[in-house]
């Protein structure tokens, strides 16, 4: 079951996220989010947080349209995004965090944390928005691309071990890449399918636009 979450962050190109949307089995707004939902039209299956930051005229409009609204207090160790990924987790094989990504740095690295719940569940969880593709890997992945398009990768552990890819312009074998040496970014396809594979660590791999 592929779940989308759409938080509150930036989301500048709504008929983008409406073609990932349309593919979902389920939709999850985490509180402000419904901001996103009502721009889109969308009905969501659930919406979960503090409700904090979302408008009551929104809340109202849902839950006359049958939503389920989760409500946790303020006061809470948590965020509303990493909130809906744990409910999510429990019946989704597939995650996509739309809204994600934006202004307020803090939530975008808080977000990007969530990637690592994923991995450990063995479920992939992918940070989208109208520039980037998020995802964290521990053995490899597959991007699909066109030749000259952008892709980076950072380790999100001290140290990544057996890093290899190709269909890259730039191809490594068996390298290793560390924190603060962030050589990995802005390689591009050289084919249509970029292979990327590691032995030993967890690396962000970011397909991007500029």
């Amino acid at each position: 079951m592929k779940t989308v979450i759409i938080s509150g962050g930036e989301i500048k190109d709504y008929e983008f996220c409406r073609g990932i949307v349309r593919s979902a089995d389920r939709i999850i707004c985490a509180d402000s989010g419904t901001r996103h939902a009502m721009n889109m039209k969308l009905i969501p299956d659930v919406i979960i947080g503090d409700m904090d930051s979302s408008s009551d005229k929104y809340i109202d409009f849902f839950r006359k349209k049958g939503v389920e609204v989760i409500q946790y207090p303020k006061e809470k160790d948590k965020t509303d995004t990493q909130i809906c990924v744990e409910y999510a987790l429990d019946f989704s094989t597939e995650i996509i965090m739309l809204g994600a990504t934006g202004y307020r740095i803090d939530h975008m690295l808080a977000n990007i944390s969530l990637l690592m719940l994923g991995i450990r569940r063995n479920i992939p969880i992918s940070i989208i928005d109208s520039k980037n593709l998020i995802r964290m890997i521990v053995d490899s992945i597959t991007l699909k691309g066109k030749k000259g398009e952008l892709f980076s990768l950072i380790p999100y552990t001290e140290k990544v071990e057996g890093l290899s890819t190709r269909g890259a312009h730039y191809e490594l074998e068996d390298a290793v890449m560390e924190l603060g040496n962030p050589y990995g970014i802005s390689n591009y396809f050289e084919e249509e399918t970029v292979r990327i594979t590691i032995k030993k660590g967890c690396l962000l791999v970011i397909k991007s636009e500029d």
